[in-house]
């Protein structure tokens, strides 16, 4: 059996990686177990997937499985982009993956345009996006800045994988995000998320962390898709309401570092069903040792003579059935980190009441401060509509003031981002808005908040505010003027969104 025919083609592959480790405090635990009131497995999630010592197990297959997949094949990469390590004074210290990845790395950007507007050069198209009727809603592509290396990091908006995972063309996926996992139950519409943006295509290999919400979501897909996929319309999370004034959440910070792992291939799907991982493990572990050997992962795995006569393959332990608790280390560096972040809130609560007795010439503009939410100031500039029918009233496009403990940031926003590609509308008109923010910055790139002007200096120096926010209220007249055809475009897409289907005898009214 070659390496190309270990299963059927259109059925993906998932292994899951994990299994026993102890962390930094001496505790141990398995990475497959739940945690007391952990309910997404974030805690376990966390610490696999900043972990060197998983990565390196990660990289050692998903290395193999490249070399079996031919010279051009390349990994994609979503989520973490770097590792955790313990200093000696117990805080924990961030080294980029990249210097952990063999071979190179480099980013893959994913984006949308807007409307009919073209992508820019050297983008590939994967696919063009259109409303009910017909209306052009723009262009998803990419573009990769090295294609001879092996690891890409995403970059962009995951949510296109649908549209573009399949003509992207990655060999092995590597998902260490918690897009999928967190909050609320696991319910048909996750399933079909899951299908569209992680099993993008055919003989394509997903690689995952292994922690118990994971093999939930994993088990409850499988019995999804044999149930025949039943998925009604797409079920709303229940509303929740953001209070800023909340004190920061510990387990949001909760991170074990495992210092020893068993970590191996834990979990394996092929054609659909779960499948024993030992072998694959065995041939893993194999391989990691003997990098002098030059045969292919899967051959290894398939073929009865190499498998008897090279692997030692035992039977893959089951997840300890009991409840683990966090870490206590990780519990006491979490209310570290916790205490420190609601010190320094405060600190900036009240500096920034301070500051605000400055801003009367934003506030001359219709500046305003929010009573929650992001922004320290939001300037409007449209009149308030609902996004979809029982929301509550939002502009289509506003200005948001941002001043943070060293920087401050003028970003613009529009809450139809999905429909109106604000990143490209901005850095089109380029030297327009770099002339508004001199002599200051003008850090222009793909985001759905595209910032328009920045400065050095934030709550915590010594700023001269009122001949800032001067010098921000004549940038705010020619900013309204520059954007004003963004506005206008925002106006359309709504009215195209809520607009009714046109009978052939008869005109219909946009509601």
């Amino acid at each position: 059996m070659s390496d190309q025919e270990h299963t059927d083609p259109t059925s993906p592959t998932i292994i899951l990686i994990g299994g026993p480790m102890t962390v930094d405090d001496g505790s141990s635990l398995d990475s497959r177990q739940p945690v007391a009131e952990d309910p997404t497995s974030h805690v376990t999630h966390a610490s696999l997937a900043t972990s060197l010592l998983w990565w390196l197990t990660a990289s050692s297959l998903v290395g193999r499985l490249l070399d079996s997949a031919g010279e051009s094949a390349f990994a994609l990469l979503v989520g973490q982009r770097s590792v955790v390590e313990l200093r000696h004074d117990g805080s924990l210290r961030r080294t980029g993956l990249r210097a952990v990845l063999p071979g190179g790395t480099t980013e893959l950007e994913l984006i949308r345009t807007s409307f009919d507007e073209p992508l820019p050069d050297s983008y590939t198209e994967t696919h063009k996006l259109e409303s009910w009727n017909g209306t052009a809603m723009g262009t998803v592509g990419f573009k990769t800045k090295a294609p001879s290396r092996r690891w890409r990091f995403l970059k962009g908006s995951e949510f296109y994988l649908d549209r573009a995972g399949a003509r992207i063309g990655a060999a092995v996926l590597i998902d260490t995000s918690e897009t999928l996992t967190q909050g609320g139950n696991l319910l048909p519409d996750r399933y079909a998320d899951f299908e569209k943006r992680r099993l993008t295509g055919d003989n394509s290999v997903l690689v995952m962390p292994h922690t118990h919400r994971i093999e939930s979501l994993v088990r409850g897909y499988l019995a999804w898709v044999r149930g025949g996929r039943t998925t009604a319309e797409r079920i709303s999370a229940p509303v929740t309401t953001w209070d800023p004034t909340a004190p920061p959440d510990p387990l949001h910070y909760t991170c074990p570092v495992p210092i020893e792992a068993q970590f191996g291939v834990t979990g394996l799907v092929q054609d659909g069903e779960w499948r024993d991982p030992s072998d694959l493990e065995a041939a893993r572990a194999l391989l990691q040792a003997r990098y002098d050997l030059k045969i292919g992962i899967w051959d290894l795995v398939g073929n009865p003579t190499l498998r008897s006569a090279l692997l030692s393959s035992a039977p893959q332990a089951p997840a300890p059935a009991k409840v683990a608790a966090i870490p206590a280390g990780a519990a006491e560096r979490a209310q570290k980190r916790v205490a420190a972040r609601t010190v320094e809130r405060a600190e900036a609560e009240r500096a920034l009441d301070q500051i605000a007795a400055s801003f009367g010439p934003l506030e001359a503009l219709g500046w305003k401060r929010p009573a929650e939410g992001r922004g320290f100031m939001r300037l409007p500039l449209t009149d308030d509509y609902a996004h979809w029918p029982g929301d509550d009233p939002f502009p289509l496009v506003q200005l948001e003031f941002e001043i943070s403990k060293r920087q401050s940031s003028v970003s613009a926003f529009t809450i139809l981002y999905n429909q109106v590609d604000i990143s490209q509308y901005v850095t089109a008109r380029r030297e327009t808005f770099e002339s508004i923010a001199v002599p200051d910055r003008c850090p222009l790139g793909r985001s759905p908040r595209p910032v328009l002007w920045g400065a050095l200096g934030g709550w915590a120096d010594d700023v001269d505010w009122l001949q800032r926010t001067t010098a921000l209220a004549e940038h705010t007249l020619r900013w309204r003027a520059a954007l004003q055809e963004l506005c206008s475009q925002c106006k359309h897409a709504h009215a195209k969104k809520f607009q009714r289907p046109q009978h052939p005898f008869h005109d219909s009214e946009p509601t």
